[in-house]
């Protein structure tokens, strides 16, 4: 199919006419630029479309060679409503492929205020967030191995799907809720970074 007109515009329309569930692509960025912004075209399409979207930066993708089926899949979650959507997909997806599912769960590190024990506050944090995973993990009846780190969050999702060799990072972007999670206003960096190509539901 070939049609001429603004390509996010273009992609999304077509996406609605074809109910589309997923929609895949490539984005770039070279030099200085890439650390700034995806492809304006990419960046749309995750802004308008509800599908999910799976794609990755070029030159990350030849770095880190794409083993199919799919061995290890990191699932990137955060506190938004959308968690239990995108850790059932995660994990159907994760069972037709017979990968090795890892949940993770990014702490954010809190602001230093003179009257918090900054310590303290982070102990709570991720005890709070150990809670709210297994609690997660048996709504959706999943058994599988979660880690909460505190780090900033790309940076942590970087981490994490490095350490894993993962093949596929499974991240939410908001849409299923209406809002935008934490995890969408960091996504563009979660992306560009990524050594892996990012599934957003």
């Amino acid at each position: 199919m070939v049609q001429l007109g603004e390509p996010g515009s273009v992609i999304d329309g077509l996406a609605q006419e074809q109910r589309a569930d997923l929609v895949m692509l490539a984005t770039h960025g070279h030099g200085p630029i890439r650390r700034l912004l995806l492809g304006s075209v990419t960046a749309k399409v995750l802004h308008d479309i509800s599908a999910a979207v799976w794609t990755g930066v070029g030159t990350a993708l030849s770095d880190h060679p794409a083993r199919i089926p799919y061995q290890s899949i990191v699932c990137a979650l955060d506190d938004s409503n959308e968690a239990e959507a995108v850790l059932r997909a995660a994990t159907s997806i994760a069972s037709a492929y017979r990968a090795q599912l890892w949940i993770l769960h990014v702490v954010p590190t809190p602001p230093a205020y003179p009257d918090i024990d900054l310590e303290e506050h982070t102990r709570r944090l991720n005890e709070a967030s150990e809670v709210r995973l297994r609690e997660l993990k048996a709504k959706v009846g999943v058994d599988a191995p979660h880690t909460v780190i505190d780090a900033l969050l790309a940076e942590g999702i970087h981490h994490e799907v490095v350490r894993r060799k993962a093949d596929l990072l499974v991240t939410g972007r908001g849409h299923s809720t209406g809002t935008f999670s934490r995890i969408w206003s960091h996504l563009y960096s979660i992306i560009r970074d990524s050594p892996c190509p990012v599934l957003s539901i």
